[in-house]
């Protein structure tokens, strides 16, 4: 006779006994409103789980599959062919508008900023766009109103953020607190309006940098905000050396690649806040 395994370490052989794991795809997507559909897409054609893809992160055990690098044509032709398609997709300007909405409701500050962009996404397939610019369910109405407050904020801080300048450093200085993820956008604007200079931003406990288009991220006590600081020249010419520039990039919004039509938010994208901009199914039909 065989001796009898303790009841709790049977339990635990039975939970991890591989022929009973049912492992469920990963549709891996980045910050971008073409990965999210993408990965909407990827995760309804595979029965998958959308989820952001981080820096540094790595799957062992699970499926996963790259919405970044999936053939969006094959994927959405067997979408249309299962599911019947997304009207967005297939209508050049409401795409415009969903891709405006998706980016600025995915810079909301919630954990759940993502989840709440796909059950719109659901909504859609169910019942269309026009279901999501009439508002006509909770998600609709708080995704909507999301993207007012994240563009109101950017708006506001494009509009009145003043900067003092450290010329001897070609640097100019700010200070703000964000409650959204816009700084990498705020940051950008100024950077354009103020060619070949570093911009930053200084809230409570950091300091938020632009140079040479990176977004960087240093403590507050270690930036010398008072240019008369003798360590000032110093800590730019070690911030501007690569090796150290590199171990400065901020993760919250390193990426290798911008998204499609970043720039246009960064310069543009502000005037979907607007009450005499607002767009709805009206304006296409």
């Amino acid at each position: 006779m065989s001796p009898r395994l303790p009841q709790s370490l049977y339990l635990i052989s039975r939970i991890i006994h591989p022929s009973e794991v049912c492992r469920e795809m990963l549709v891996l997507f980045s910050p971008s409103p073409q990965s999210i559909v993408t990965a909407y897409l990827a995760s309804r054609v595979h029965n998958g789980k959308p989820i952001e893809s981080t820096r540094g992160q790595k799957f062992f055990f699970e499926e996963t599959l790259d919405a970044d690098k999936a053939d969006y044509d094959e994927l959405y032709s067997e979408f249309r062919e299962r599911f019947g398609g997304l009207d967005f997709l297939e209508n050049e300007k409401l795409n415009g508008i969903l891709e405006d909405e998706i980016f600025w409701a995915s810079r909301f500050a919630a954990r759940d900023r993502y989840q709440l962009v796909f059950r719109v996404l659901e909504l859609i397939e169910k019942k269309g766009t026009k279901a999501y610019l009439s508002q006509e369910t909770p998600e609709a109405n708080e995704m909507k109103d999301r993207v007012r407050r994240v563009t109101g904020e950017f708006r506001r801080a494009r509009d009145f953020l003043s900067f003092t300048e450290d010329s001897a450093n070609k640097a100019i200085i700010g200070r703000a607190s964000f409650e959204h993820r816009v700084v990498d956008l705020v940051l950008r604007h100024f950077a354009r309006r103020k060619p070949g200079y570093a911009v930053v931003i200084l809230d409570e406990e950091h300091a938020h940098i632009c140079l040479n288009n990176e977004i960087l991220i240093e403590s507050r006590d270690r930036f010398p905000s008072r240019k008369e600081r003798k360590d000032a020249k110093r800590f730019w010419l070690l911030l501007s050396d690569m090796k150290n520039l590199n171990s400065k990039k901020d993760p919250e919004y390193y990426s290798e690649t911008l998204p499609e039509n970043y720039w246009k938010w960064v310069t543009e994208g502000t005037e979907v806040a607007t009450s005499s901009n607002v767009k709805t199914l009206d304006n296409f039909t």
